[in-house]
């Protein structure tokens, strides 16, 4: 069995209203804070970064797959290549990491403090994850029988502890997205994506907890058009003061 994380990745994100979603919030943003520069940190394949380099004046995007590079380039788009942190000499208004930032906190640490620096005066820092064990992901796990370590509620809470002494000025909210299908072959793929994020053996594992999945996946969460599998995102935004 092959990871292919772009193919994995892509059937996921044809499945999901994610972007549209966080596209809608991040704009929101933008215009409540009139801002003009925007640093995409993790842009990924463009469904987010091509219409959201739109909605601003000055789109800059960082991008350490090669493959995705390659795609926003050939858009027009400005792209550092390299994993974040990295050197750029310049400042923004807005500084995005949507479902980016590692958890692993020599590396976090570093990555938020480049994210601050990069900030004009008065300029935010949005942060996106869903990472932190409060959802039906995580129970969905728990009822697979898949154990969990506290890691990531303990890191998003850390995290938010950082961001409150970089900047004293941080505000959470909840948005929810949803993963539709029609077949439950489609949905139990677009599930093992989010699980195994590339790695093989991580998709092994869950995949061989087919049988089990697709009974709670009836169970729970069957529509009548469907199947329909609700994700819970943190939205966090600092103030550079």
């Amino acid at each position: 069995m092959d990871v292919d994380y772009k193919a994995d990745f892509e059937k996921f994100l044809s499945f999901t209203n994610e972007k549209k979603v966080l596209l809608d919030e991040i704009v929101k943003e933008i215009k409540k804070n009139n801002a003009e520069s925007l640093l995409d940190i993790g842009a990924g394949n463009g469904l987010l970064a091509i219409p959201l380099s739109k909605e601003i004046k000055r789109y800059v995007a960082v991008e350490s797959k090669t493959k995705f590079v390659e795609k926003l380039t050939q858009e027009g788009l400005t792209v550092y290549e390299g994993s974040f942190p990295i050197d750029i000499n310049d400042s923004y208004d807005i500084t995005l990491s949507s479902h980016a930032l590692s958890y692993n906190q020599e590396i976090y640490i570093q990555y938020i403090n480049k994210a601050l620096e990069l900030l004009n005066p008065g300029g935010i820092f949005i942060f996106i994850t869903f990472r932190s064990q409060e959802d039906d992901w995580t129970s969905l796990l728990k009822d697979l029988g898949i154990q969990q370590m506290d890691h990531n509620r303990v890191c998003f809470n850390s995290i938010i502890e950082l961001l409150h002494k970089r900047s004293g000025s941080v505000t959470t909210r909840k948005i929810k997205t949803s993963l539709d299908t029609s077949a439950i072959e489609d949905m139990v793929d677009a599930l093992a994506f989010v699980y195994h994020g590339g790695n093989f053996e991580q998709k092994t594992k869950f995949m061989s907890l087919r049988e089990k999945l697709v009974k709670i996946l009836n169970s729970k969460y069957k529509t009548e058009e469907g199947y329909s599998f609700p994700f819970q995102h943190h939205f966090v935004v600092t103030k550079n003061n």
